[in-house]
């Protein structure tokens, strides 16, 4: 192409032309230099952000459905505190889809319905609706929709409940110094949530186990190696992990256990629990003995009941508000602990989490859901929000998506200014090249392609700033770590506070930011191009000529 051959010719570095070679270096170091900065900062911000959204899904879920007050104050609901079949208590979400019987009252053992007592809501055929049952239904034929089946693709709706209760947490703490042992206690009102095996994403926010939690692990419990049968709440797979740990314990590589095995069956695992890695700064570890309690109202008074528990694993709650006191259990647990309270007077506390794995489709998965409500009629007895939405998390999710705007257009302002080199470069490009420009002119050579040679220049240069920028970034995320130490060093502390960060910042770059600032570099510097090459095509060869 005749316009492209000319544009890299001028644009090769001459000794005669020294000065536009050195602008158009700097131009494009500066190019560069904003790109690298762009792509690192948002490779890094974004890699923050699904960090600390998908920490946010793991604890609770994409989509969530909570009881509104209708349902605490429709007769599915009250009729259990007047049914000797129930025991006169209201029944939890998980209780009410393992109940045999949808409408537990007999009239003929049981009181009269007072005057205020709500009408049930039935079924055509007359049979009382079980809200419930007939919500986990109409989730789980989600994935039979065909809209739902092309966006989830291979991924599958999960459905469980969920329940969170306060409680506190005293965990009993007993250290070996200089041979001697030391006895303390941490103590914590903490909220109580249930632990799902099915929920595997836990994992990824989980920290891994260090020696140390090993080695008091083996202590708390008198492990021996003939003795690992009788380790308490544990897996076969964590015995076989711990096995081998005993073998070899100088091994770093058995860091990382199966201890997601320790609550994941029923198997007699009813008191190990899962703490905020708050704890573990304050110096709990894995094996170390707690009990969690909490007040229940008897015949004669309120009075204090103990549930003795240990230290399973600790996880990272990323920046949710409550997550530092958030403490994970076995379901059996949490329902004994929150039956002590007013189920209806604690907003949220119990529910149905919906997981899938893409978070994008979580508003398409909530309209579906709340369309299926409309049918079955049971809609007005339930609350569906998406993460975006949860009280708790609301005013985060929102605040990091207006510094994601704003982080944009002083972004967008900086390639701006970056790009406006090009236009200087190129002004003074057109001056040093009036000659050639009329000669070519002279020879026939169109406006349209005089104009199109320094666009060109323009849109190389520009390209040719974003390939050395992107490159640059992803040698800087590939390599962060030391850069991050060296900042630490040159500060005398932690350049990121690991609380909010976590203890390794992401280094996947991030390709729509790698993408934005490609496309934004190269639309503005065709931008700034597009008054050079106007000026130059304007150029006359006999004004030119005679200018000479």
């Amino acid at each position: 192409m005749f316009e492209l051959s000319v544009a890299r010719k001028y644009l090769t570095p001459r000794w005669r032309q020294l000065s536009v070679s050195i602008i158009s270096l700097i131009s494009i170091l500066v190019i560069a230099l904003v790109v690298w900065l762009i792509v690192v900062f948002f490779s890094v911000t974004n890699g923050l952000e699904k960090g600390w959204v998908q920490k946010l899904t793991t604890l609770t879920a994409p989509v969530r459905i909570t009881p509104n007050e209708n349902y605490y104050n429709s007769y599915y609901y009250l009729v259990d505190g007047i049914s000797q079949d129930s025991n006169y208590a209201q029944k939890s979400i998980r209780e009410k889809l393992q109940s045999l019987n949808t409408d537990p009252y007999d009239e003929s053992m049981d009181e009269t319905f007072p005057s205020f007592f709500p009408q049930p809501v039935l079924n055509s055929d007359g049979s009382l609706k079980d809200l419930v049952k007939q919500a986990y239904f109409e989730i789980e034929h989600l994935n039979q929709d065909s809209e739902i089946r092309n966006r989830l693709k291979s991924d599958q709706i999960i459905v469980d409940d969920f329940e969170v209760t306060t409680s506190q947490l005293r965990v009993k703490l007993i250290r070996n110094i200089n041979n001697t042992p030391m006895i303390s206690s941490v103590t914590q009102a903490t909220y109580l949530g249930s632990f799902n095996k099915e929920n595997q994403t836990l994992e990824k926010t989980m920290i891994p186990f260090s020696m140390e939690d090993l080695q008091n692990l083996v202590r708390t419990h008198n492990l021996k190696n003939q003795k690992l049968d009788e380790l308490p709440l544990t897996s076969k797979k964590f015995q076989k992990d711990l096995q081998q740990f005993l073998s070899k314990a100088s091994n770093q590589d058995l860091k990382k256990l199966d201890f997601l095995n320790i609550l994941g069956n029923n198997h007699g695992q009813a008191d190990a629990v899962f703490l905020p890695k708050t704890f573990r700064d304050a110096g709990v570890l894995v094996g170390d003995k707690t009990e969690i309690s909490y007040y229940t109202p008897t015949m004669s008074a309120v009075q204090e009941q103990k549930i003795p528990t240990f230290v399973a694993g600790f996880y990272d709650p990323g920046l949710i508000p409550l997550g530092g006191k958030f403490i994970l259990t076995a379901p059996e647990i949490v329902s004994l602990v929150r039956t002590s309270q007013a189920q209806e007077q604690t907003p949220n506390s119990n529910g149905i989490n919906v997981r899938f794995d893409n978070l994008d489709n979580a508003d398409l998965v909530k309209a579906k859901i709340q369309a299926a409500f409309n049918k079955a009629g049971i809609a007005p007895f339930f609350k569906i929000e998406t993460y975006k939405e949860f009280e708790f998390t609301k005013d985060i999710l929102q605040q990091l998506q207006s510094d994601k705007t704003l982080f944009t257009l002083i972004s967008t302002i900086i390639i701006i200014v970056a790009c406006s080199n090009i236009i200087s470069m190129l002004i003074i490009m057109v001056n040093d090249k009036k000659v050639e420009i009329g000669i070519l002119r002279s020879m026939g050579t169109s406006s349209f392609s005089i104009a199109t040679i320094f666009g060109l220049c323009g849109v190389v240069m520009g390209a040719t700033g974003s390939a050395i920028g992107t490159f640059a970034a992803y040698f800087t995320l590939k390599n962060l770590k030391i850069l991050i130490d060296f900042l630490s060093t040159l500060q005398g502390h932690n350049a990121f506070n690991p609380m909010f960060y976590g203890d390794t910042l992401p280094n996947e770059i991030s390709f729509e930011a790698m993408f934005f600032v490609i496309f934004s570099t190269a639309l503005i510097s065709t931008i700034a191009g597009i008054v050079p090459a106007v000026k130059a095509s304007m150029l006359h060869p006999s004004a030119i000529l005679r200018a000479e």
